[in-house]
């Protein structure tokens, strides 16, 4: 199955669920965020790099850029909204463009348990040649009760 048709399907059997147990909708001041960490794998290099998340229709839902370096090595748990759904990472490594699906539930980390948030840790390698690389990890976060 598609990776679009297959999280319509799981949305849509989520929301399914939701109903016949009673919820009335998805609340999206409760929905944890969804997160992005970057970091720097190779602490001699100087990189620039945009990072974006698009969802299924393409609207960017997360955008940020970096200037990497040995004083700026990383940036951990930028987020983005809960309710929204993401599908595509694209990251651009010194002009050097890298696309990536946002990871599903076919990871063994995904999904998160209540209240945790899901997200993505970027890595940014260079290859045997000094060519950038981009290594991505799925992970959930804690989040601590109010």
């Amino acid at each position: 199955m598609p990776s679009t048709t297959r999280r319509a399907f799981v949305t849509g059997t989520s929301a399914a669920l939701a109903a016949v147990a009673g919820c009335s909708g998805v609340d999206s001041a409760s929905t944890p965020a969804h997160w992005v960490s970057v970091y720097l794998g190779e602490r001699d290099e100087t990189h620039e790099v945009i990072v974006a998340v698009d969802d299924g229709d393409g609207a960017r839902l997360f955008e940020k850029q970096y200037r990497l370096s040995d004083e700026n090595e990383a940036d951990e748990h930028a987020t983005f909204p809960g309710s929204a759904e993401p599908e595509t990472v694209v990251v651009t490594v010194d002009g050097t463009r890298f696309e990536r699906d946002w990871p599903g539930f076919e990871r063994r980390e995904l999904p998160c348990d209540d209240p945790n948030e899901s997200g993505v840790e970027l890595w940014i390698e260079n290859d045997g040649d000094g060519d950038p690389t981009l290594r991505l990890e799925a992970g959930c976060r804690r989040v601590a009760p109010d």
